[in-house]
């Protein structure tokens, strides 16, 4: 437990560090979280991924929920874009190493590793979804009386 001259030795801190005061240190500080932008969950133009999404569901021959055929877009789009930002880091990289970037390529495996586990769930469910919908369809065939 803090003594009260803890206390008020951690108030009087706090009064003095409230964060950036200039409009340049906010607008600093206000990019602190955004560097590239591959953390985040919404993958470039929602139409894209809506395009995609139609177009796996029509490459398939059987029945698929559109969240399955979405969840499979996003993961194939995220993978697209790390693979595009690889090549962009590596071609620079040609023109004169730096170990800034070399760490930033690095990092880069964590989100891709991400990228591929989010298609490997998409692709069990699209299975999923085929063995029920096989299985349904037997069950009608097999439980429907003829008239």
């Amino acid at each position: 437990m803090a003594s009260i001259r803890q206390i008020k030795a951690n108030r009087a801190n706090a009064k003095r560090s409230t964060g950036p005061k200039t409009a340049g240190g906010k607008a600093r500080s206000g990019q602190n979280a955004l560097r590239h932008g591959l953390a985040r969950s919404a993958i470039g133009d929602p139409a894209e991924a809506a395009n995609f999404a139609a177009a796996i569901a029509s490459g398939l021959g059987h029945q698929v929920t559109s969240a399955s055929a979405m969840a499979l877009a996003r993961s194939k789009l995220a993978l697209l874009r790390l693979r595009r930002l690889r090549q962009d880091m590596l071609a620079a990289l040609l023109t004169g190493p730096i170990p800034v970037d070399l760490k930033r390529l690095k990092a880069l495996e964590r989100y891709e590793r991400v990228a591929l586990v989010q298609q490997r769930r998409a692709l069990r469910l699209l299975r999923l979804e085929r063995r029920w919908c096989g299985h349904l369809a037997s069950f009608w065939k097999i439980g429907r009386v003829a008239p």
